[in-house]
């Protein structure tokens, strides 16, 4: 298999030429490239005389992401070896990472030996080792090793992130995508960045473009699925809802709009927060319906967010009792069944039923049942002394939780039906943002995460919102529209149990837009070897 060995470069005039001479060495090794990030002391020309095959001389620094991607497109080779140009005579050692110990499709990843006292205090990798924990759900004992090897087409395929970001953004696309991800430990010798006032900024440097990637990639803003151009776009549509429901509030109900706007800024800050606790202390992950693995109840903000907001928010004692009931009880029943995820072995309502009947009680099951009970509590505080409007609550609280997890199989699907339910409860009585708003508020966060296939909400996050706009219809509705809205329910879950729902939104061109709208991702990589070890 042909090798490009690629050499990004900066000031490095004094080890580039040995390190390209080493690298001329490697089994396999088509061309050798040479990137001059704008270094202004002759590294080019040195790696020049030293037989480079290609020298790139970059007007001025760009950073070791734009530097890799001269590179690459410069190269020919079907597999891409990343060597930094201090290594030297090292670079040797690099031949033990060409010999796909993973597959022709893995991504493998150079330990180099200890090297206690030397560099920084950690802060670099630890942010490093902790991003691509968050976002991948990988452990990586060499996170910021820029000594790599990895297919052509999937650095192609997923793109390189910008300056000091590159190592951790290609681990944490390599994952998602579905490559093999090995370490393997290799005798390379380079030069440490020492504790001087210059190692003290390129720790820096490189601490802040990570601190840069994780909230762009953990907020589902920008790369790699978007361009610049777009990221801008993304951030100014999201910031443009955030303020509307915050100015929204002010407008429809005032009492709302200190708590809504605090709660607002709140689930901003939260977010990576929250993502922590669902994707690494609860361990939270698996495969959507492209195969990637991604954090699967990071949903779980909203009855965070949602449930100390109603004990602050100025509503009757009853709607706030009944408000907590619901959004609690489902929230858990939710939350069991993601983390029992292994027993859900029945789909759609008349699956959970045949189970039943077969003496197996599924967490599907157990999650109507809940509904069911807590859209009773509410009734019979909303509505005491009426079995008919009590029966009419439980049962819209109920389908509104099952409907909106009904939608969530596709990225932002499950937050754009709360969307629209959430519009026909203020269009009915503009007063509800009262209830609404911190749903509103969380969803809104949510979204680019979820619309960009970075996470998804899980039947904690799905329940919830489901579950807050079917009480909040219960409230605003009079009694016969709240009969219709159980019957329209109804039949959504009949059409359900009939047919996919993804291929009646396929085949309109209205909902096929709808469904799209906002949806940004990469899909797998194709003949992947299989998911990230």
């Amino acid at each position: 298999m042909s090798v490009s060995v690629i050499i990004p470069a900066y000031r490095a005039r004094d080890t580039v030429g040995e390190t390209v001479r080493a690298a001329r060495s490697l089994p396999g090794a088509l061309q050798v490239i040479v990137v001059d990030d704008g270094s202004g002391d002759g590294t080019g020309a040195a790696a020049r005389d030293a037989g480079a095959d290609t020298v790139i001389e970059l007007p001025s620094n760009r950073g070791k992401g734009a530097a890799l991607a001269a590179g690459t497109a410069a190269a020919r080779g079907e597999r891409l070896l990343l060597l930094d140009a201090d290594l030297g005579d090292s670079a040797r050692q690099a031949a033990c990472l060409l010999a796909l110990p993973g597959g022709e499709h893995a991504m493998v990843v150079a330990v180099l030996p200890s090297s206690a006292g030397a560099g920084g205090f950690g802060l670099a990798r630890r942010l490093a080792h902790a991003s691509i924990r968050l976002l991948a759900g990988l452990e990586m004992a060499a996170p910021l090793s820029g000594q790599r090897a990895l297919p052509a087409s999937l650095v192609r395929h997923i793109g390189l992130a910008p300056r000091f970001g590159v190592e951790v953004g290609l681990t944490v696309e390599a994952a998602h995508v579905g490559s093999p991800i090995l370490e393997v430990p290799v005798a390379f010798s380079h030069h440490h960045t020492t504790r001087t006032l210059a190692g003290f900024r390129h720790r820096g440097r490189q601490f802040w473009d990570m601190l840069g990637l994780a909230g762009v990639v953990g907020y589902g803003m920008g790369w790699p699925a978007l361009s610049t151009s777009r990221w801008w776009w993304r951030a100014v549509w999201w910031l443009s809802a955030l303020l509307a429901i915050v100015v929204g509030s002010r407008l429809l109900s005032p009492a709302s709009f200190p708590t809504v706007a605090i709660t607002t800024a709140v689930g901003v800050a939260a977010w990576l927060p929250c993502l922590w606790v669902s994707s690494v202390w609860l361990r939270l992950r698996k495969p959507n319906y492209l195969g990637r693995r991604l954090p699967s109840a990071a949903g779980l903000m909203f009855p965070l967010l949602g449930l100390p907001y109603l004990q602050f928010a100025p509503l009757a004692p009853e709607v706030r009792a009944s408000a907590t009931a619901v959004i609690a009880g489902l929230a858990v029943v939710g939350l069991l069944d993601d983390l029992l995820a292994a027993r859900r072995q029945a789909r759609g309502l008349r699956g959970h039923l045949v189970a039943l009947v077969h003496g197996r009680v599924t967490t599907g099951m157990m999650k109507a049942v809940g509904g069911i009970a807590v859209g009773l509590w509410a009734g019979l505080h909303l509505d005491p002394g009426r079995p008919l409007l009590i029966g009419a609550d439980a049962l819209l609280v109920a389908m509104a939780a099952n409907a909106v997890n009904l939608l969530d199989l596709r990225p932002g699907r499950a937050l754009k039906g709360f969307g629209l339910l959430a519009v026909v409860a203020i269009v009915a009585s503009p007063n509800v943002v009262l209830l609404l708003g911190p749903f509103l508020a969380a969803a809104v966060v949510a979204a680019p995460a979820d619309l960009a296939g970075r996470v998804m909400i899980g039947d904690v996050g799905a329940n919830v919102l489901g579950g807050a706009v079917g009480f909040a219809l219960a409230i605003v509705l009079d009694p016969w529209p709240r009969v219709a809205a159980v019957l329209l329910l109804a039949a959504f879950h009949v059409l359900c149990e009939l047919v996919s729902v993804t291929d009646v939104m396929a085949r309109s061109r209205a909902l096929r837009a709808l469904d799209r709208l906002g949806a940004a991702h990469l899909p797998p990589l194709p003949l992947a070897g299989g998911p990230a070890a």
